[in-house]
């Protein structure tokens, strides 16, 4: 899903110009020399419905638009922005107009140049609340489109009604659209399974369910990646995506803990696969949908946390390789308080709590109830991995306990995002994936109700908008960090979610696969250049024939 880590100096980090790696392709020489062409496969955990980035609503549809669209800045290794459309930018003095140049030898697939145009037609679309943008709307509530403009045609000026600490990295999420080509028809539907954009592959086909097959552009404007064909298949369960990694079927996979634990240092898989494990921005809840009237109370919330228990699920099915959570910020972020407790597993204490709630079992059935109705929910989990299922069966028993009844619902992943977005659901165990900047605005701010935002629990809070209104604009790092801190308090007692555990990536990688690196913050992919850096050598080439 959404993004967040760290812009320290940010007027400065705006105000630098920067200039575009030249396009280079060098001839191989050895075995440590990049090799240009072959076909890497690639796994999406879930279908990705639609391939218009505006639309994205997970990451694994950012992992496709990656390869097909050219961010307006990219991030480097270390999460710091860089060029991408843009070869330069400048912020003005008050903070509200940032100044693109783009690159003037950018194109689109068609083979029509990218404009300043086609950069305002996409801010228009991402904030146009009929296209229903939830995954990045909420980067540019403060847009100010009737400033906002196209200077010529490698210019355009960006207005904003105030400044914003994180507003740079939120041009990370501008995938620029070709207006000749998205002004037509149908926004929302006509391009779910075609795509035209800037990035270095163009979309060949679409198969919903199966595979999204990419090839590279002979024609890309900046420096080419190694790799001639991307290949997504759709691989739901992970031990189907192992056994397909170790045949070289597929060539990355994330592992579940399990599958680390026990191939890791397998000594058969040296040669065949590359462990990777490594911390990401990232956590794992469960969202209480507050329109729920179960889930209204703050007490109610605590206590179903409190039945959690964490210490053991890290140990038993994360095998230790997971840190428990206190709130909306990781430990590794400035923002993050270490003042914040972990709740700990105290299922008496909860009994006591659901009771001054008004949580009571009058009838004697093993079920508490109030007003007559019996607190039973649904929790929805995604299809795919053993783990969660493992994970909910857990949190099944231990609410038994106490007089909650809670069913299981299994979805498959795009089905499930659909539903809670929808506000379709009582519970649901999700995961995010932060950006860079910690600013958590679009996820509990009250304005940002789904469709505007990914507020999907609906959790609001006077103290907390204030909060986090100040601390998105507020440019002194000391003060923003102290309106963080106070946030993170304020969220954690009320509890929107149940904060788990920040479980540490995981992944198995085909060996054949070289010039993998990894981002500390985002792992593997989706910084530059990342996964344009990969290569495969001529002699181990295994599905080039599956491209065709």
């Amino acid at each position: 899903m959404k993004r967040w880590l760290v812009l320290v100096l940010f007027a400065l980090a705006c105000s630098r110009e920067h200039p575009v790696t030249a396009t280079s392709s060098a001839a191989p020489i050895d075995d440590d020399t990049p090799q240009d062409g072959g076909t890497l496969i690639r796994r999406l955990d879930i279908d990705v419905p639609t391939v218009n980035p505006v639309l994205a609503t997970s990451r694994f549809d950012r992992y496709v638009a990656n390869y097909v669209f050219t961010p307006l800045v990219y991030f480097d290794i270390n999460l710091e922005p860089m060029p991408g459309l843009a070869e330069s930018w400048k912020l003005s003095d008050d903070g509200r107009i940032y100044t693109f140049k783009l690159n003037k030898k950018a194109t689109f697939s068609d083979g029509t140049p990218v404009r300043a145009s086609d950069v305002v037609f996409t801010l228009r679309k991402i904030v146009d609340p009929q296209s229903e943008a939830v995954q990045i709307a909420g980067g540019f509530e403060q847009l100010d489109l009737t400033k906002t403009r196209a200077v010529d045609d490698a210019t355009v000026e960006v207005a904003f009604r105030e400044p914003l600490a994180s507003q740079l990295i939120r041009f990370n999420d501008v995938l620029v659209l070709p207006e000749h080509v998205y002004a037509t028809g149908d926004f929302k539907n006509d391009f779910n399974d075609k795509a035209v954009g800037s990035g270095p592959y163009k979309l060949v086909r679409k198969e919903a369910g199966k595979e999204i097959v990419l090839q590279r552009r002979p024609d890309y404007w900046a420096k080419k990646p190694y790799l001639d064909t991307v290949i997504f298949k759709v691989v739901i369960d992970t031990n189907t995506a192992w056994n397909a990694l170790k045949r070289w079927d597929i060539d990355e996979t994330i592992l579940q803990s399990d599958i680390w634990m026990r191939e890791h240092t397998n000594r058969a898989l040296a040669s065949k696969v590359d462990f990777r494990r490594f911390y990401t921005l990232n956590y794992n809840y469960i969202a209480w949908n507050e329109r729920d009237p179960l889930f209204a109370d703050a007490r109610v919330r605590r206590a179903l946390t409190t039945c959690m228990p964490i210490d053991s699920i890290i140990n038993d099915l994360y095998h230790g390789t997971a840190r428990a959570m206190s709130g909306p910020f990781t430990p590794d972020e400035w923002a993050y308080n270490p003042e914040v407790p972990v709740i700990r597993y105290d299922p008496q204490a909860a009994k006591r709590m659901l009771a001054s709630a008004g949580w009571l079992d009058s009838n004697n059935d093993g079920v508490l109830d109030k007003d007559g109705k019996p607190f039973r929910f649904d929790l929805l989990i995604m299809s795919g991995t053993s783990t969660t299922m493992q994970l909910a069966q857990t949190m099944q028993a231990e609410l038994k306990n106490i007089g909650v009844a809670m069913e299981i619902v299994v979805l498959e992943g795009s089905v499930a995002i659909q539903r809670i977005l929808g506000g379709q659901y009582s519970a649901a165990y999700l995961s995010w994936d932060l950006d860079p900047d910690p600013d958590p605005f679009g996820i509990f701010h009250s304005s940002q109700f789904p469709p505007r935002g990914q507020n999907f629990v609906f959790y609001r809070n006077p103290v907390t908008d204030a909060l986090l209104e100040r601390g998105r604009t507020e440019l002194d790092p000391t003060k923003r960090k102290d309106l963080y801190h106070q946030a993170h308090a304020q969220i954690a007692q009320d509890q929107p979610y149940t904060w788990l555990f920040q479980v540490s990536s995981k992944w198995g990688v085909s060996k054949r696969v070289h010039g993998v690196n990894i981002s500390r913050g985002y792992g593997l992919f989706l910084w530059y250049p990342g996964e344009f850096d990969w290569w495969i050598p001529r002699d181990q080439r295994v599905h080039d024939r599956a491209a065709h």
